[in-house]
């Protein structure tokens, strides 16, 4: 638990041909043993309606592989299994009590109980859903389809369609992700595994082609491997080495009567507040890591300044200065180089992100929203968040969720403590903001003054009392001269390390948070408001989710380096 899974989508023909069985189930599993050769650390889940055909057929070969089932129906169970035979029947529920999750779409808006049980238009915008809710939570799509692109709604040819386009004819728009005119559909890639109808008989059976959006299409099985699951497989690894089995840091978002059935709560659930606690410590983890390794470096370079004056201005016939300085150097060059090769600060940026994203998912949920959180960062962090919000996407498949709590819940676990929170830390940074620059004016002050007693010392020295008191003594003169250097070099390092740590653009993040959730607590705290609770605290989502896209961006420009 506590790891996001990668998850697969099927879709596919309710006819196969018999003979071509075993062929089509030796290709799925071989695309099966590639996704977990690669991604050792994940764990794979299969999203499956179980209609006859393909969607049974990988079912039973993710079964036989450990992988689990989730089962969406695109209909109430009973009216879904009008559907099938009496053999077929027997064999869909077989599947469904292996299932680890199952779940019912809602109907689409005017259909009814009633007019979705004879087999028309109704009933096909019910498959027509689930067959995009399929595509859309999946990271890749299984197809087992003969490539004849039919114009039929829900039908496999459309549902390919979706995922590579963003586009299925039929569906209605309340249905497909919230996209402004500007924004790019969400893609990704489709495996095809040719099939055929039983009706048909000219094809390859088991030919694998890897679509890929924009028509970028290859014969190669590998290309499924984008750079998004490694991405996901390194965060699994990390929950694995680092974190630990507590819950303290998923337990503040719940009340105190779901925090007590937490171990009754749907598995599901369960694992998006497990994720959200592990990517909360991971950040936290490697931001410890990321600060250590700055100030060891930051200290060497300090050290390196001293090393270097002292054998420019104090004793250039000794070179051990000098070589202590080279070594430093070095040292320093293999800690950044080690920091880079671990990637500690971008694990600290999108581990971050992945947590902040889930609170809002979490708190959405908490109170009866069904938006998901994956469609609402902004476009041009879309692709810079790849891998994160597909990750979000794999955990949420509840969105008609049984745990919405009242107002005053997510009020208080939400809104009250991120407003707190953002309070107290706005002012802790803005201290911080200003002992430093303090400190950094303290040092080109003493580097002045030094400069002006020198400076006194020759002109005035030779004036009142025939000679310099320091071009007397050649130890202090140099000593002076080093301090010269040393004083305003310290200060302009640690200005470099205030503003490589953008600690003055974070106050104003903070700030904008502190005023947001404010103003969001007042409105709820209004009676008479204008905007329902919801949509309060949609606004708030959105909003937090725009500033963590802001976030990251802005230190994605700030990798650690050597400041000399």
């Amino acid at each position: 638990m506590n790891t996001i899974p990668l998850t697969l989508g099927i879709t596919g023909h309710r006819d196969p041909r018999t003979e071509d069985l075993e062929i089509l189930r030796s290709k799925v599993r071989k695309v099966f043993k590639l996704l977990q050769n690669h991604c050792p650390n994940t764990p794979l889940q299969l999203l499956s309606p179980l209609a006859d055909g393909a969607d049974r057929l990988v079912a039973k070969v993710a079964l036989e592989e450990n992988i689990q089932l989730i089962v969406p129906l695109p209909m109430k169970q009973s009216i879904y299994e009008q559907d099938f035979d009496v053999q077929s029947k027997k064999e869909f529920k077989e599947l469904l009590n292996q299932a680890n999750k199952i779940f019912t779409l809602p109907l689409v808006e005017g259909n009814t109980e009633t007019n979705i049980v004879e087999c028309n238009d109704n009933r096909t915008q019910q498959y027509a859903l689930v067959g995009a809710f399929i595509a859309r939570h999946s990271h890749i799509l299984l197809a087992l389809w003969d490539g004849i692109p039919l114009d039929k709604m829900a039908g496999t040819a459309q549902v390919v369609k979706f995922k590579l386009t963003g586009y299925m004819k039929g569906l209605s728009k309340e249905y497909l992700p919230p996209k402004a005119a500007l924004d790019t559909a969400d893609m990704g890639p489709v495996c095809q595994i040719m099939t055929a109808r039983s009706t048909k008989s000219e094809y390859t059976v088991g030919d694998i082609k890897i679509l890929l959006p924009n028509n970028k299409n290859s014969s190669e099985l590998e290309t499924l491997l984008i750079p998004e699951l490694t991405s996901l497989d390194q965060f699994n690894l990390d929950v694995q080495k680092y974190t630990n089995k507590s819950q303290s840091s998923q337990k503040h978002l719940l009340p105190p009567k779901l925090r007590e059935a937490l171990p009754d709560l749907a598995p599901g659930f369960q694992n998006l507040l497990g994720v959200f606690g592990s990517a909360n410590d991971l950040a936290k983890y490697f931001q410890i890591k990321v600060k250590y390794f700055s100030f060891t470096v930051l200290t060497m370079t300090f050290l390196m300044i001293i090393f270097y004056g002292w054998y420019s201005s104090i004793n250039h016939e000794q070179p051990l200065a000098l070589g202590i300085y080279a070594l430093l150097f070095i040292v320093s060059a293999c800690l950044v180089g080690f920091v880079k090769w671990q990637r500690y600060h971008t694990k600290v940026l999108d581990y971050r992100t992945l947590a902040e994203g889930l609170r809002v998912q979490i708190f959405w949920h908490l109170s009866g929203l069904n938006h998901s959180v994956s469609d609402y960062y902004l476009r041009n962090q879309r692709q810079e968040l790849g891998w994160i919000r597909d990750g979000i996407r794999a955990l949420n498949f509840y969105d008609w969720l049984e745990y919405q709590q009242t107002l005053d819940v997510v009020h208080n676990r939400w809104i009250m403590y991120e407003k707190d929170w953002f309070t107290k830390i706005t002012i802790q940074k803005k201290l911080l903001v200003h002992n430093l620059n303090l400190i950094i004016a303290g040092l080109f002050s003493v580097g002045i003054i030094l400069m002006v007693i020198m400076w006194v010392d020759h002109v005035f020295g030779e004036f009142l009392w025939n000679y310099s008191i320091l071009q007397t003594h050649p130890f202090w003169h140099n000593i002076f001269i080093l301090l010269i250097a040393l004083f305003p070099a310290t200060g302009a390092l640690l200005h470099h390390y205030l503003e490589k740590m953008a600690f003055e653009e974070e106050v104003k993040q903070y700030q904008r948070m502190a005023i947001l959730f404010t103003t969001a607590h007042n409105k709820l705290e209004q009676v008479s408001s204008n905007y329902t609770p919801e949509q309060i605290l949609f606004e708030v989502g959105t909003e937090v989710l725009k500033e963590d896209g802001e976030w990251i961006l802005m230190h994605r420009k700030s990798p650690m380096k050597i400041s000399i």
